[in-house]
């Protein structure tokens, strides 16, 4: 493992999906690596919020359709324009319900969990100026995963969620990202290196106790929820880039 400079490259790519691969024999980790502004909290989300947004996802973005991908979008409000007692409009007007109850359910679940300054990037306080919020649901089956990339960076801003859910996969740093794990980049790991997940349909992982041989995971059909912000400007479609 090892960390990428941002080049013009990487600054291009966004989402690109791999070809299933052969396996390999690395172990994947349970413990994320020390990268700076890499967070992997020791919390899941609970089986039936996986049940109600994974049910959401297939009926509205992919039953019966031919794509692997779909951008929301919504935004959030300061609360100085009428807004103060509305707790959705903080997590982003525009983004589906079910979407806006994750959200609610890792600003609650993420407070303890981070530094006070990365959480109030990932969810401003009130009287904070609006912001465009993206959310990204991509599709994998077996044998699938996204190649390395860093996010664009002139589109999307500093603190980043993902959420996986119906499959665990092993990430680009070895590290294995549990069935309704949290994952969050932010500074390093989201400036300087590149995140994906290999193609593949097994993974090798260590034991939760680490004192058992690494066992073999199949990977089912994954979901994955991202949260990213647009910057100034970004989210104007047809405007020049910024």
């Amino acid at each position: 493992m090892s960390s990428s400079p941002v080049d013009s490259n990487d600054s291009d790519l966004d989402s690109l999906f791999d070809e299933p691969c052969i396996p390999t024999h690395t172990i994947a980790i349970r413990t994320a690596p020390p990268i700076p502004g890499l967070f992997v909290p020791p919390v899941f989300l609970p089986p039936e919020l996986e049940d109600e947004i994974a049910s959401e996802c297939r009926r509205l973005y992919f039953e019966g359709r031919n794509v692997n991908q779909v951008m929301l979008f919504g935004r959030t409000a300061s609360g100085a324009d009428g807004d103060a007692d509305d707790r959705d409009a903080r997590m982003g007007k525009g983004l589906p319900p079910f979407l806006i109850s994750l959200l609610h359910y890792l600003s609650d679940v993420l407070r303890h969990q981070v530094p006070d300054a990365l959480y109030d990037i990932l969810f401003p306080p009130w009287g904070a100026p609006p912001r465009a919020r993206q959310a990204i649901v991509n599709l994998y089956h077996p044998g699938e995963g996204i190649t390395p990339h860093v996010d664009l960076l002139n589109r999307f801003d500093d603190g980043i969620i993902g959420v996986s859910l119906r499959s665990g996969s092993r990430s680009r740093w070895d590290l294995y990202l549990p069935e309704r794990s949290i994952l969050i980049l932010s500074k390093d790991a989201r400036y300087g290196w590149t995140h994906g997940i290999p193609g593949r349909t097994h993974d090798l992982v260590e034991s939760e106790d680490k004192g058992q041989e690494p066992r073999p995971f199949r990977r089912g059909t994954r979901l994955s929820i991202t949260f990213r912000w647009l910057l100034p400007g970004a989210d104007i479609v047809g405007g020049p880039d910024p």
